[in-house]
């Protein structure tokens, strides 16, 4: 049997920092269940919206990016996983970007998917939840509550017990949805 799609999309301006490694450890826990994808948008070039508005009438972006091929990966995968470490009270301009690009993908395209996220940041996480959750709302999907937790230092996410136990409470919920 062919396995499910799960991709996991960092806003992270890091492979390795703990964004990533709390990231990985969910991927991870997951890959028996299903065929995974990390996407690391600062490798992808991603232009901000121009508020065109080309995408009302055609369901498709007008610039050509490299967000054209996450448009078909979103499209096909189950489970969708975004994650950001926090920068100056909400998530990076890399997923911010991102978000902005998936406008219209809010008419339903991506409905019954299931999808959550992962917060990093050092004390306060600012406006990042409330900007995940609102995106997730707006894109009609499954939502599962997310995780966040507490890091600053490289590997610090990994002395975070309570993130290290909500992501195995995320894996469950997200198998459990698939069943």
């Amino acid at each position: 049997m062919e396995k499910k799609k799960l991709i996991g999309i960092v806003g992270s301006p890091r492979n390795d920092g703990n964004t990533a490694i709390l990231t990985d450890k969910l991927l991870d826990s997951l890959q028996d269940t299903f065929e995974i994808e990390k996407i690391f948008l600062k490798d992808l070039e991603i232009s901000s919206c121009k508020e065109c508005y080309y995408c009302v009438e055609n369901d498709d972006c007008s610039i050509q990016d490299d967000m054209q091929e996450l448009y078909r990966k979103l499209k096909e995968a189950y489970v969708i996983i975004l994650s950001s470490p926090i920068f100056m009270g909400g998530i990076t301009s890399y997923l911010r970007a991102f978000m902005e690009r998936t406008w219209h993908l809010r008419k339903g395209q991506l409905k019954n998917k299931v999808a959550s996220y992962i917060i990093v940041g050092r004390r306060d996480l600012g406006s990042g939840i409330s900007e995940m959750e609102e995106y997730l709302s707006r894109l009609n999907v499954i939502k599962v509550p997310g995780v966040f937790g507490f890091g600053f230092k490289k590997g610090d996410i990994s002395k975070d017990e309570e993130a290290l136990n909500n992501i195995q409470r995320l894996k469950s919920q997200i198998l459990n949805l698939i069943q």
